[in-house]
């Protein structure tokens, strides 16, 4: 989507009747002397360890209001410019009591009409039905729980949960000699639909065994060698996780680096500055993969998006640098689309517009398709393309492939549901 100043740099100097692009000029000059301010609500964890997750996104999330309202405000559909005031909501860690609590603060006390929160299954139902009752559009970095009943909650990416199934049978393409696949995460909301969409994935390639597949309990991490062992026991060509958080996972690679695994390590994402800390790049290039929405640090795939890594870096540091900046920052252009689209800022119409439009034009990822009645009953989860990363030899991560969701999803779902449902994750 390019931005009106490039087309003005563009086409005044081949216009001779300047007169006409003047008048228009100065009623944007107007408009965006006039911005009006737009709250938008982001429900994260914001300290501990589950900040390792939030505080990224968060980031990533300021980044995308700090472009627009660099721009003079979000160009709406109604004709005026919006600056984005973005507000932060603490979910102590994707627990659902917290976020009500958080939603509450949010919805009722700060009357919020835009917001992101996580995909966990039981955090998007815990604010559900206030975000209906209030015409609240909620986006998030993929689904996780949707329902018709609840219109206005959407998944903004592919993101998470589905975003497994593609990174873990991309994996298999990729690495014929794969046979035995293990599953690790944790046994919290998130988690069990991370070890569902895995399965789902693995599913689609009837060739490949899961020998390992496990829930554990958070503090099962303080013992990292023990965790690990009885997976290393099950001998797998690949193990998938999802739950750890960064450092824990640097740890945990660590040690099974030790134990001798030669094998494949699959993942949402990796936070490479803690991990090559431990680890060489060189043992482990070819063997990670991973993909959330997109890795900024790779320039290829969005050049755009390579903006956010080289503002992140530049305020933050390069050791600070997380594969979950992304997807806050990509997540909320779902929402931008729909405002530039929508004739009015109205959240309910808004949610309208976004629907009813059969492809949206997302700024990051182009056309993409609304999916999901199979698992949700609802069309309102975006498939947008999910790029997919590895490391290389001197540290980089580089793109392997670039999955198209609703394509993979046509040919798997066959395969792919049924593990899905039963892992308790479709709630038509």
């Amino acid at each position: 989507m390019m931005k009106l100043p490039n087309i003005m740099g563009k086409v005044l100097p081949a216009i001779a009747g300047a007169a006409a692009l003047l008048v228009a000029s100065t009623a944007i000059d107007k408009q965006a002397s006039a911005a009006e301010t737009l709250d938008v609500g982001a429900i994260q964890p914001l300290a501990g360890d589950c900040g390792q997750w939030g505080i990224p996104i968060v980031r990533g999330m300021q980044y995308w209001a700090d472009t627009l309202n660099a721009e003079g405000g979000l160009l709406a559909g109604d004709g005026k410019r919006y600056m984005i005031n973005l507000k932060t909501y603490d979910n102590v860690c994707y627990i659902p009591g917290e976020e009500l609590k958080a939603g509450r603060k949010a919805i009722l006390d700060d009357n919020i009409k835009f917001m992101l929160q996580t995909f966990t299954p039981g955090s998007r139902q815990a604010i559900a039905q206030m975000t209906t009752d209030n015409h609240v559009l909620t986006t998030s970095y993929g689904a996780g729980y949707l329902s018709k009943d609840h219109p206005y909650l959407n998944g903004g990416i592919t993101g998470s949960p589905a975003a497994y199934m593609l990174i873990a049978s991309r994996a298999i393409d990729a690495n014929p000699d794969v046979k035995r696949v293990a599953i690790i995460t944790s046994d919290q909301s998130f988690g069990l639909a991370a070890k569902a969409y895995f399965e789902a994935g693995v599913a689609a390639h009837p060739h490949v065994e899961i020998v390992y597949n496990e829930s554990y309990a958070p503090d099962a991490t303080k013992d990292m060698l023990g965790l690990l062992t009885p997976l290393m026991a099950s001998k797998p060509d690949m193990v998938c996780q999802l739950g750890w958080v960064p450092a824990q996972y640097a740890s945990a690679i660590e040690t099974m680096e030790q134990m001798g695994f030669k094998g494949v390590h699959c993942a949402e994402g990796f936070t490479f500055p803690m991990i090559l800390e431990r680890v060489p790049a060189e043992q482990l290039a070819g063997r990670t993969y991973f993909g959330y929405a997109f890795e900024a640090s790779e320039p290829t795939f969005s050049a755009m998006g390579h903006g956010l890594y080289k503002w992140y870096v530049e305020k933050y540091g390069v050791e600070e640098w997380s594969p979950y900046a992304p997807i806050g920052y990509a997540s909320m252009m779902t929402l931008e689309a729909g405002i530039r689209m929508s004739p009015s800022i109205d959240s309910k119409v808004v949610m309208e517009t976004l629907y009813a439009a059969d492809v949206v034009d997302h700024p990051l990822f182009g056309p993409s398709k609304w999916g999901g009645e199979e698992i949700y009953g609802a069309n309102h989860h975006l498939l947008t393309p999910l790029p997919i990363y590895n490391l290389g030899p001197d540290g980089n991560v580089v793109l392997d492939h670039v999955v198209d969701h609703a394509a993979w999803w046509a040919k798997n779902k066959d395969a792919a549901l049924p593990r899905i449902d039963a892992g308790g994750q479709v709630f038509k």
